[in-house]
């Protein structure tokens, strides 16, 4: 009898997120990507026919769906087994590269304890007599795992914390280390280096959180911090330099502010629910995860800094100025290989803002893209202490180049979108449209950029002010996606 098996591994989003600093961001994703994939080769050396991912060797597949002969329930328990010794694997590798004496510092009893609850694991299976019945079998297993999903174990923690800290990155978790004695801890390179922790004294780690600052120290010279990132808008060949992206000597960058790119494939469900097969449904994983593969050639190009490339899931940091060219070529990509379409949201924030408060509003652009009718791209404006500023775009209708090339010409002064915001917002839904037209382009005619085009009436006055105000809000953020250095723009309010 043969079987179809769905395994979901995670936590996911929440996991990746939970970060102070990008190597923190990327080693989540890292770590993530390490357990699926060895979960896939698991399964695949036990003799089960891989579906999804079709290759055992894929990166991003935290859902493994698998043709299997043997017992389903133990086949997963096994999986289950195996993965979270390959977690305490990874563990260990990365706490070896402390010195001993801060090894010693760690709480390893409550350390193991979380290590062993921190995997989310959920299984599912239904018979799978023949190829015909897979259609109706997938549908089937994937209502199962999503109700076993939603019956989550609660089972009592019991970690004898009392009077211990939690920790700041994940407060369901106590910590493992006193930080105040980690002040100067370090880790030991492949090349014999050591590179510091920066493990600062509010910093009460617990195990998971300390794994991701060694994992990711240890990977850092793959890793750009975020204001590398920034400076690259104006000098593409910055790298990250020896400070490794340290914030305390409070000089102002001439541009702070980067970009956060999130993307995703629309109704991916349905795409899948029409693979009638379980050979289609490889060849689609194929077919994903060669757009993933691409995405990791498109994001450099663009000198940004890719996190996760999964399936249909991208998640990269970019220049403010390289962010559109780099989600249009993405889209692309993805409408050309996928036979898809893919939503994106970009959020432009500030270099010094809580990387975690920033990735939350890069979600959220995303999720606009999505409510906006997908097929999108969405970006969204947070400057430090101003509103969030949010243009969401069909595609085929994005209209970003015409400004972008007026800012970096020094076409458009900063002054502009300020008074046609206010010329708008002063005009009367009684007064005549076709005149308020007329007042913007006398405003525009005292600019530089006089051939700048402002859209033209084409319904009654209120739908026109909104239409002004959309593109008010579309020159404030393209002001930020110019990459203009801040003193280019000093005194030259309008």
């Amino acid at each position: 009898m043969s079987y179809l098996l769905s395994i979901s591994l995670g936590p996911v989003q929440d996991f990746i997120a939970a970060a102070r600093r990008t190597a923190d961001l990327y080693a989540g994703s890292q770590i993530l990507q390490e357990l699926s994939k060895h979960a896939a080769q698991f399964l695949h050396n036990k003799g089960a026919q891989l579906i999804f991912p079709a290759d055992q060797n894929a990166d991003g597949a935290n859902k493994i769906l698998a043709e299997v002969k043997d017992d389903p329930k133990q086949l997963a328990a096994e999986t289950k087994k195996a993965v979270q010794e390959r977690l305490l694997r990874l563990w260990d590798e990365a706490k070896s590269k402390l010195l001993g004496e801060y090894r010693n510092l760690i709480d390893q009893a409550r350390a193991q304890e979380q290590l062993g609850r921190f995997l989310e694991f959920y299984a599912a299976w239904v018979p799978l007599p023949n190829k015909e019945a897979y259609k109706e079998a997938r549908l089937q297993v994937e209502r199962l795992l999503a109700g076993r999903k939603a019956l989550r174990d609660f089972a009592p923690t019991q970690q004898h914390d009392a009077g211990v800290p939690k920790s700041p990155l994940d407060p369901s978790w106590a910590a493992v280390i006193d930080p105040r004695q980690w002040a100067n801890a370090s880790i030991r390179l492949a090349d014999g280096s050591h590179r510091p922790l920066r493990i600062k004294p509010t910093e009460h780690l617990d195990a998971i959180s300390l794994f991701k600052r060694c994992y990711g120290v240890l990977n850092s010279d793959k890793v750009v911090d975020t204001r590398t990132m920034a400076r690259r808008s104006w000098r593409p060949e910055a790298e990250p330099d020896e400070r490794y992206g340290e914030e305390d000597d409070h000089i102002p960058e001439p541009q702070p502010y980067l970009a956060i790119l999130v993307a995703d494939g629309d109704r991916m469900g349905e795409l899948i629910a029409r693979q009638d097969d379980p050979d289609a449904h490889r060849g689609l994983s194929k077919t994903l995860d060669d757009f993933a593969k691409e995405a990791r050639t498109i994001v450099p190009k663009h000198r940004g800094f890719m996190v996760y490339s999964g399936g249909d899931d991208v998640l990269a940091l970019l220049p403010v100025n390289q962010a559109i060219a780099c989600a249009k070529d993405l889209s692309e990509e993805f409408r050309h290989r996928v036979k898809g379409t893919l939503s994106a949201g970009v959020a432009i924030v500030h270099y010094r803002e809580p990387l975690s408060i920033s990735l939350q509003n890069a979600r959220y652009a995303e999720k606009a893209a999505k409510n906006g009718g997908r097929n999108a791209l969405a970006v969204a404006l947070h400057t430090r202490g101003g509103s969030p500023v949010t243009v969401v775009q069909p595609w085929d209708e994005l209209s970003w180049d015409e400004l972008l090339e007026a800012y970096q010409n020094r076409q458009i002064t900063r002054g502009l979108a300020h008074e046609l915001r206010d010329l708008v917002r002063e005009w009367q839904n009684d007064m005549r449209a076709d005149h308020l037209h007329k007042e913007t382009q006398r405003v525009l005619s005292r600019k530089e950029a006089r051939g700048l085009r402002i859209p033209a009436p084409a319904t009654d006055t209120p739908t026109y002010r909104k239409a002004l105000l959309r593109f008010v809000d579309q020159l404030i953020i393209a002001r930020f996606l110019s990459g203009l250095r801040e003193e280019e723009h000093a005194g030259k309010s309008a």
